[in-house]
């Protein structure tokens, strides 16, 4: 499974390129880089689908998942299991018949993709790390405040020093993101360009 425009989108974003459509290049010069290269050249990993039921755990338990396929699977691979906050990863322990086992902790159902890890999902691991970061540089971080002192009210901004904690945080996986897909981080240069609401 090719990564989505959605995802492409997102990249773009994430690295300072602006989101607007090819169409527009004759405009605005957008790169067709992520289009033309990254797009159509992501090496992706051998991809199938489970409707395996899995509960969630505690602890990491051995679990067993019925494959609609196994071939491109072996044991030593690194696969990811699901999508978005259901994500996770682990390696498989041993392969029998269209059965693959390894250790997982979170819920699975319905039917759901089970992929050996690539370009194409470390991508989508580092998007979905960016997209927990961009929540935790929400508003909230920005009203976190307390009482300075007792006898008079004097309030700090305590949500700032967590605001630059997490911004260097999100620096360091837009670079990771940058090394992945070999696209320049374009904001690197230029700061963060967070916006504050």
């Amino acid at each position: 499974m090719a990564l989505l425009d959605s995802e492409i989108a997102r990249c773009r974003y994430e690295l300072g390129y602006n989101v607007l459509a090819v169409g527009a290049e004759p405009y605005i010069g957008v790169s067709q880089i992520f289009e033309l290269v990254v797009k159509t050249n992501m090496l992706a990993g051998a991809i199938t689908t489970s409707t395996t039921t899995v509960a969630a755990n505690t602890t990491a338990n051995p679990t067993t998942l019925t494959l609609v396929s196994v071939a491109g699977f072996s044991v030593g691979d690194r696969v990811i299991v699901d999508v978005d906050d259901r994500q996770e990863s682990a390696t498989v322990q041993a392969i029998a018949g269209s059965t693959i086992t390894m250790l997982t902790t979170k819920a699975h159902s319905g039917t759901y993709t089970v992929t050996v890890e690539r370009g194409e999902s470390i991508v989508r691991e580092i998007l979905a790390r960016l997209r927990l970061i961009a929540d935790r540089l929400g508003i909230g971080v920005l009203l976190q405040a307390g009482i300075a002192k007792v006898d008079e009210i004097e309030f700090f901004a305590g949500g700032q020093g967590v605001r630059h904690e997490t911004e260097k945080i999100q620096s360091y996986w837009r670079k990771e993101l940058s090394s992945a897909l070999g696209v320049q981080n374009l904001r690197a240069s230029v700061g963060s360009g967070i916006a504050v609401y």
